[in-house]
């Protein structure tokens, strides 16, 4: 079974992840339905894997790409149509590397703080498409929360860097 990656708050329960009721993803922010942002009304975006991104070779079996890194497929927000109609996704939004997920915050300038963990999770695929499968997050049904850990600073700084050069 494949590892997934989440930022979670240290204050809350992690086993709350576990529970079906709960396994529900929203965009942050508002949830504005109408006209697509992400795709002009186009219905189809550009693609690109911050997990496979960050590795040194992509990965033919990464869970979000294939290895394919960039490729152009339906936009996930609003699933092709050009109109936001649904917002809530069933599963939990997660990365399937700890870096892509850093990576993800990073270029949403999202500070990662003392309050900041890391979840790496167990679980089943989602049918449904993250509202960021764009940027190569997955929708999961957890199962097992496998480690809880402070976020890395080493390698949240050293992507900082490299994302500011």
């Amino acid at each position: 079974m494949n590892h997934y990656f989440r930022r979670f708050s240290a204050s809350q329960d992690p086993t709350q992840l576990l529970d079906p009721d709960d396994q529900v993803s929203t965009p942050w922010g508002s949830s504005d339905h109408g006209p697509c942002e992400k795709c002009s009304g186009a219905g189809r975006v550009r693609y690109r894997c911050l997990s496979c991104l960050e590795r040194e070779e992509p990965d033919t079996g990464c869970p979000s790409c294939a290895g394919r890194v960039t490729y152009q497929d339906v936009c996930p927000s609003c699933e092709g149509t050009g109109s936001v109609s649904r917002t809530e996704r069933h599963g939990v939004s997660v990365f399937p590397t700890e870096r892509g997920l850093y990576r993800y915050l990073l270029e949403r300038e999202v500070e990662l703080g003392d309050d900041d963990v890391v979840l790496e999770l167990a679980g089943k695929r989602s049918d449904d498409l993250d509202l960021d499968a764009d940027e190569g997050a997955l929708l999961v049904l957890p199962t097992e929360i496998i480690d809880r850990r402070p976020s890395d600073r080493d390698v949240v700084d050293e992507i900082s860097a490299r994302l500011r050069a």
